[in-house]
């Protein structure tokens, strides 16, 4: 072969190569299939349409949501764990990532929904703490006989509104404004959210289907019967829905066993852990004792309780992603 025919022979080769590579290409990023049919399984169209007919819904391509992943890597970078923290930082999220609900791990949607919820769990129980300080503050100045100024005494009347004593006794008061430990707010929030993916959490942070009866105030449920009017509340973020839950586990009547029960405990001295308060919660749901005994499920398989008691680590904490972050708390 002369130099003329070698030549001739390389660019034929050449061009048969790129050909090939950009019809692989092609197939790839067209959808095609190319791939050599093995022998001895010949084209078949009759048999092809029969047995395996064309495919026109394909599932998309698994990807993470960039509100999960940015939130993600804010934890890593902070060093946030479960599984290790003894001091939970001070970090608020304002709603649940958008995508929480298409993970394909539970776990990882587990720990997710967890670390937003602590931190806003002890934030509920700082503010509720700073309002029975108060309420104790002024309660020792009538026992000593110091007088009670007029704001304070304004202050007592809104708080007696607010959580439906009617006797006017800031003992029974102080039964009321009282903490609840975090292992039942995430226990309860789990529980009644679907561990935040629920179209309530994901539409109007609702994390505890609470009732409303203004369609302007909430959501309403797809599955309401007929001649029913109640919507489910929406909040402006996750730390109002929690605010609200626990007001009603402050006032409401249903809920009376509850207070009574950490009341005792803390006359004993004992700390005040969610399983116990738990227990008396058959009122809370029509499932009743199923009901309890789920809520402790939750508890004891994420180890919930080892969160009763914690406190927030000192110092500031690099701010959460901008679009979760809740910046007025």
């Amino acid at each position: 072969m002369n130099s003329a025919e070698k030549g001739s022979y390389r660019k034929i080769a050449l061009a048969s190569v790129f050909g090939a590579v950009g019809l692989l290409y092609t197939g790839i990023l067209g959808g095609w299939d190319i791939s050599p049919e093995p022998k001895g399984m010949g084209f078949d169209e009759t048999v092809a349409a029969t047995v395996a007919p064309e495919k026109k819904n394909v599932k998309p391509l698994y990807r993470r949501d960039p509100e999960v992943v940015a939130l993600n890597q804010y934890y890593k970078s902070i060093g946030y764990k479960l599984a290790s923290v003894e001091e939970i930082p001070r970090i608020y999220i304002k709603r649940v990532p958008k995508g929480l609900r298409d993970l394909t791990s539970v776990t990882e949607r587990k720990q997710i929904f967890l670390r937003i919820m602590l931190p806003l769990a002890l934030r509920l129980n700082e503010e509720i703490a700073a309002r029975r300080d108060r309420l104790m503050m002024i309660q020792s100045k009538k026992y000593s006989g110091d007088p009670i100024s007029l704001p304070e005494k304004e202050w007592i009347d809104q708080m007696m509104k607010r959580y439906r004593v009617t006797d006017g006794s800031i003992t029974a008061l102080l039964e009321r404004i009282d903490i609840i430990p975090p292992s039942l707010i995430l226990a309860q929030s789990a529980e009644e959210s679907g561990w935040g993916t629920s179209r309530f959490v994901r539409k109007g942070n609702a994390l505890f289907g609470q009732w409303a009866w203004d369609e302007d105030d909430g959501i309403v449920p797809e599955d309401r019967e007929e001649g029913k009017t109640h919507v489910i509340k929406s909040f402006d973020s996750l730390i109002d829905s929690i605010r609200a839950y626990a007001r009603n586990i402050n006032s409401h009547p249903a809920y009376a066993e509850l207070r009574a029960e950490r009341a005792k405990l803390r006359e004993g001295g004992d700390v005040v852990r969610g399983w116990d308060l738990a227990d008396t919660l058959t009122k809370y749901s029509e499932r009743g004792t199923e009901y309890v005994e789920s809520l402790h499920a939750i508890m004891r398989v994420n180890g919930l309780d080892a969160f009763d008691g914690m406190s927030f680590a000192d110092g500031e904490m690099p701010s959460p992603p901008s679009v979760l972050a809740l910046l007025d708390d």
